[in-house]
């Protein structure tokens, strides 16, 4: 009986394991798109980290991701993220690597990436504490032609069998906007399809800049993949400034908690997270970035 309740443990503990990554994009569209490595600068380090407010003046950290994203040669960018994850009963922690290449056809821009990383969770089976290596990795291609643009990806899709949260496919398409003296903003739709369960989300985003100093955006996600959570739609806001020319600030919430029936003991169940963004940039116009804050 007590190997059965640490197996089911063991199953919503790896069904978070991508909550505080995928889930959090708002701030770090390299999680959804490996092909979008070094499109921030030629040194980019950003950080994120979310919390839960309980009631207290002490919040509960839930989770945790460090970016550190580079332009190297001829149009290729490399990316690394880190992250921590305790939306569940356990702690989850991964890392990851990102490595795309650019071509110019004519108008289009095209990127092409590939991911590969791995998941570190207890074993909870075991009568000692031990750690289990999950692999997986992924393929992303991103599309810009003039103002409109498509991203088409998979960061799962050669997984670890231990990894039981659904491995969605991804696809991205908007319009991007820009006045360089005042308004500028991002308008898109994310598609996501699970061929194992055929169930499928879509999210509306917008993101607005203000004279390239201060945004504000919304994303309204329409949810049918991940079954742990409480509400099968929800709206995420978020802000973001630029204190400097080189350093950004973002602060979102997002309300859609884990359902506490799905598992008592979970955090999430208290309530929505914060999630607070700081990022530093090297280079004010983004190298040869074709999306330089345009995410």
């Amino acid at each position: 009986m007590r190997k059965i309740l640490a197996l089911l443990f063991l199953t919503f503990g790896v069904a978070d394991a991508q909550v505080g990554l995928i889930n959090q994009y708002q701030f770090n569209y390299l999680a959804l798109n490996p092909a979008l490595a070094g499109e921030n600068s030629p040194f980019t380090l950003k950080g994120l980290m979310g919390k839960q407010f309980n009631g207290s003046v002490n919040f509960n950290s839930v989770n945790q991701l460090l970016v550190l994203d580079g332009q190297l040669y001829k149009k290729s960018g490399i990316a690394f993220q880190g992250y921590r994850n305790n939306s569940g009963n356990i702690i989850n922690t991964g890392l990851g690597m990102s490595y795309a290449k650019g071509y110019e056809i004519g108008d289009l821009k095209l990127k092409i990436g590939a991911n590969a990383g791995f998941f570190i969770q207890p074993n909870l089976l075991s009568t000692q504490i031990s750690q289990k290596v999950m692999p997986h990795g992924g393929l992303g291609v991103f599309g810009f032609y003039k103002n409109a643009f498509l991203g088409l990806s998979n960061t799962m899709l050669f997984a670890s069998k231990r990894i039981y949260e659904p491995k969605p496919f991804l696809a991205n398409l908007g319009y991007i906007f820009e006045n360089e003296s005042l308004l500028s903003f991002n308008l898109n739709s994310l598609y996501y399809y699970d061929f194992n369960s055929k169930k499928n989300n879509i999210d509306f985003n917008l993101k607005m800049w203000v004279n390239k100093r201060f945004s504000m955006g919304a994303s309204y996600r329409v949810n049918n993949i991940y079954s742990y959570y409480q509400k099968s739609t929800s709206v995420l806001p978020f802000l973001e400034y630029k204190a400097t020319k080189s350093l950004n600030f973002g602060l979102s919430y997002n309300s859609n908690a884990v359902n506490a029936s799905s598992n008592p003991s979970n955090n999430l169940q208290l309530g929505g997270i914060f999630q607070f963004m700081i990022k530093y940039n090297n280079d004010e116009n983004g190298g040869d970035s074709w999306l330089f804050d345009k995410f």
